[in-house]
């Protein structure tokens, strides 16, 4: 049993001792229905459009990004690509266009894969599809990295 001096109160956000279930020192974070999701935001800056990886000793990766969540929709504009060797990297990079990260639909192909910047025209994609970058022929070891830029909508509570 840890012993403390009189007046010494337990740190904020600690479970509260000898009892049975969450005590006033600490609480879960309240949790709000879906339904209060109802308010539209439109054209924010596209988040979670970052991926990070390594590339194998066969010279091959592949990362996906894509929308998650309920009421979130992408409008990805370009699709920038970096690995660790940079210019100095004479891999192949192929920007995909797939649901559930199988890649369907090529959209662009970067030479050399080391770093570069991809226009997309694509629709808007939702929670299920998903921008894949894969790359052949790379430097083993190396971290290579995809940044999606564009715009996104998503939902807030009312």
């Amino acid at each position: 049993m840890v012993r403390r001096p009189r007046g010494l109160t337990s740190p904020a956000g600690s479970y509260a001792p000898g009892r049975l279930g969450w005590g006033p020192v600490a609480r879960p974070a309240r949790r709000l229905p879906m339904g209060l999701y109802t308010r539209p935001v439109t054209s924010i800056p596209l988040t979670g459009g970052q991926a990070q990886g390594k590339i194998s000793a066969a010279g091959a990766a592949t990362l996906s990004v894509g929308p998650s969540g309920s009421g979130n929709v992408w409008y990805p504009a370009s699709c920038t690509i970096l690995t660790a060797s940079g210019v100095n990297d004479l891999s192949t990079c192929s920007i995909y266009l797939g649901p559930a990260g199988i890649p369907v639909t090529l959209q662009a192909t970067l030479y050399p894969g080391g770093t570069g910047t991809a226009s997309l025209a694509i629709p808007s994609m939702t929670p299920g599809q998903y921008i894949i970058a894969v790359w052949a022929g790379g430097n083993s070891g190396d971290v290579c990295s995809i940044n999606i830029v564009g715009t996104m909508d998503s939902v807030m509570p009312a």
